[in-house]
C-alpha cells in the first residue's frame, strides 16, 4: 500500500520592521488596568480609536483569551522636521515610501484565573498565504490590504482564535518609552548595529531611551565587542535573534512600567494619555475587560511571561525571493498553547489518513474520505481490502499515537486500534468496517486507549478482531518549555543590578 501523503505545506509568513511598536499595546493593556483605580478610565477609555474588525466571540470571563497585537509604521504625528518623519528605512538602509506596513506581529495569550500570560512572536520573513487572495506573501502585505485581511489569514493559516485586536504606531511606542523614562539593560559589552542605528558604547547598566530602544528593538545585525580577541563580533540569528531581543525588551519594559507608572500617579497619566492617542482597540474590547486584567494581573511578574517563537526554515520563492517556510510539524506544540489546546494535540492536516473499505459496499471509502479531508485531514487515495472486516478499524505508525488518537476521536463508532510495522511515521491507516457510522466534524474529549502491541500487516485482522487487547492510555498531558533565546541578549538575571 502507497504511503499517503501531506497536501501542500502551509507556508508562513513575515512581519516586517520598526519593531514591536506592539509593545505598547501589552503596555497599555496593564496601564489602563492601572488607571481604572484613579476613576478615570471611563472618560479616557471612551477616546480610544476603534477599529472595525469581526473578531471571534470572547470567551466567558475568567477564560483564556487572544489579544492580536501589532505595530504599524505610520509616522503620523511626527513633527515635520522630525529625522524619523519622511522617508522609511529597511534593514538595507534603503529609503522604502509606500504603504502602511505591520512592522510587528504577535499573539498575547492571557489566562486570568491561572495569572499566566504567553507571547507568540512571528518570523517578519514567514511566508504565509493571504486570506481572501490565493496568493503567498510576507505577512504585512495582509495588514497593507486590511486589518481584517491580517485576523483572517492568522486563522486560516495557524487556527488560533483572535478575541480581541491592539495596535499601537510608530510615535505611540517612543512616547510610551519616554513615559516610563526609558528602558534599563545590563550590557556585557558595546553593542552596535549601523543598519538600525543602534550605539551603546559602553558596558554595564544603561538605561536606553526612546530612539536607543527602537533601534535595538529594530537590530537585526548586530554587532557585540568581544573584549578577548579586541574585535567586533556579528550575531549571525538574524530575525531570530531580533525577536529574542524584542521578547526581552517587552519584559524589561513592562517592569519598568509597573514599577514607576503604576505608582505614580503623574507617571501614570501620561502613559494612559500617549494610549488614547496612539493605541486602537477592537469594538468589543471594553472598561470591564481592562479592569478584569487589572485585578488578576495587578502583581504580574514580567519575567514569568512566557515568550514562543515560530521554528522556521530558509528557503527561496519561485521570484528568488529569501523567506522562511513554518516548520509545521515542530511548531504544533507551540501553536496549540494559542489554540487553547494540549501542546500533544496534532491537527488534522498533520496527519497521513488513508482509508479501506472493508464492507464490500461500493463508494463508502470514497465518501469517508471525502468527510475526513472536510475536516482537513491530509487523505490518500481511497482502497479496498482482501477481506470483509466486521468491525472498523485504525492502524498506525510506531510512534504516531497521537495521530491515531486524533483520527479515532473524529469516529462515532469504536474502532479496533493497532499498530502497524510498515506504516510511515504520521500515517494512519481506518478500515472502516461493517459496524462504520460516521464521522463527525469535532473531536471527542474522550481520549482512546492505544494498544501496546503490534500488528505487522493492515489485513491480517480477522473480522471478530477485539478490542479487549492489553492497551495503555496514552496522557496528553505534556508540557512545552519557552522557546530558549537565540543572538546576542543582554543578561537579563544582572539587570537587577539596573534598578
Amino acid at each position: 500500500m502507497s504511503s499517503p501523503k501531506h497536501l501542500a505545506r502551509a507556508q508562513r509568513r513575515s512581519a516586517r520592521e520598526i519593531f514591536l511598536l506592539v509593545l505598547g499595546s501589552a503596555l497599555c493593556l496593564l496601564l489602563f488596568a492601572g488607571a481604572g483605580a484613579t476613576g478615570y478610565l471611563n472618560y479616557r477609555f471612551g477616546q480610544i480609536t476603534r477599529f472595525d474588525v469581526a473578531i471571534d466571540v470572547p470567551p466567558a470571563s475568567g477564560e483564556p483569551r487572544n489579544y492580536l497585537l501589532v505595530g504599524s509604521d505610520s509616522r503620523a504625528g511626527l513633527d515635520a522636521d522630525d529625522p524619523a518623519n519622511g522617508a522609511f528605512f529597511n534593514d538595507e538602509g534603503i529609503s522604502t515610501d509606500g504603504p502602511q506596513r505591520t512592522d510587528t506581529i504577535m499573539i498575547l495569550r492571557v489566562d486570568p484565573d491561572d495569572g499566566e500570560a504567553s507571547l507568540l512572536s512571528f518570523p517578519r520573513d514567514l511566508w504565509v498565504p493571504i486570506a481572501g487572495t490565493g496568493k503567498s506573501n510576507r505577512i504585512n502585505t495582509a495588514f497593507t490590504a486590511g486589518r481584517e485581511v491580517l485576523i483572517d489569514t492568522i486563522r486560516e493559516n495557524f487556527g488560533i482564535p483572535i478575541h480581541h485586536y491592539v495596535e499601537i504606531d510608530f510615535v505611540g511606542f517612543l512616547g510610551l518609552v519616554e513615559s516610563i523614562g526609558g528602558v534599563p539593560f545590563y550590557f556585557e559589552a558595546p553593542v552596535r548595529d549601523t543598519h538600525s542605528g543602534l550605539v551603546v558604547q559602553d558596558s554595564g547598566c544603561i538605561t536606553l531611551d526612546s530612539r536607543q530602544s527602537l533601534s535595538f528593538a529594530r537590530s537585526r545585525y548586530l554587532e557585540h565587542y568581544d573584549y578577548d580577541s579586541g574585535t567586533w563580533k556579528t550575531d549571525p540569528t538574524g530575525d531570530f535573534g531580533r525577536i529574542s531581543r524584542q521578547q526581552e525588551f517587552i519584559r524589561r519594559a513592562i517592569s519598568t512600567a509597573v514599577s514607576k507608572g503604576l505608582s505614580n500617579p503623574a507617571t501614570l497619566n501620561d502613559l494612559v494619555n500617549v494610549g488614547v492617542e496612539f493605541v486602537g482597540l477592537d469594538p468589543s474590547l471594553d472598561v470591564s475587560d481592562i479592569l478584569g486584567l487589572g485585578r488578576r494581573f495587578a502583581s504580574f511578574d514580567a519575567d514569568s511571561l512566557q515568550t514562543f517563537s515560530l521554528p522556521a526554515t530558509p528557503f527561496r520563492t519561485s521570484a528568488g525571493a529569501a523567506v522562511l517556510d513554518l516548520d509545521t510539524k515542530d511548531a504544533e506544540p507551540i501553536l496549540n498553547i494559542f489554540r487553547g489546546l494540549d501542546p500533544s494535540e496534532l491537527t488534522p492536516g498533520l496527519i497521513e489518513a488513508t482509508v479501506l473499505n472493508g464492507t464490500g459496499v461500493d463508494g463508502l471509502a470514497g465518501d469517508v474520505t471525502a468527510a475526513l479531508d472536510s475536516i482537513g485531514f491530509a487523505t490518500a487515495e481511497p482502497g479496498d481490502t482482501a477481506e470483509v472486516f466486521a468491525e472498523s478499524a485504525v492502524y498506525y505508525a510506531p510512534g504516531s499515537e497521537n495521530a491515531a488518537s486524533r483520527l479515532v476521536r473524529h469516529l462515532t463508532s469504536p474502532v479496533h486500534i493497532a499498530i502497524d510495522e510498515d506504516l510511515e511515521p504520521g500515517e494512519v491507516v481506518l478500515v472502516v468496517g461493517q459496524d462504520f457510522t460516521t464521522v463527525h466534524d469535532q473531536p471527542s474529549p474522550t481520549l482512546p486507549e492505544l494498544p501496546t502491541t503490534t500488528t505487522t500487516s493492515t489485513t491480517a485482522v480477522p473480522s471478530d478482531a477485539s478490542t479487549s487487547s492489553t492497551v495503555a492510555t496514552t496522557s496528553s498531558t505534556s508540557t512545552t518549555s519557552t522557546t530558549a533565546p537565540l543572538g546576542y541578549v543582554p543578561d537579563s538575571s544582572a539587570v537587577a543590578s539596573c534598578t
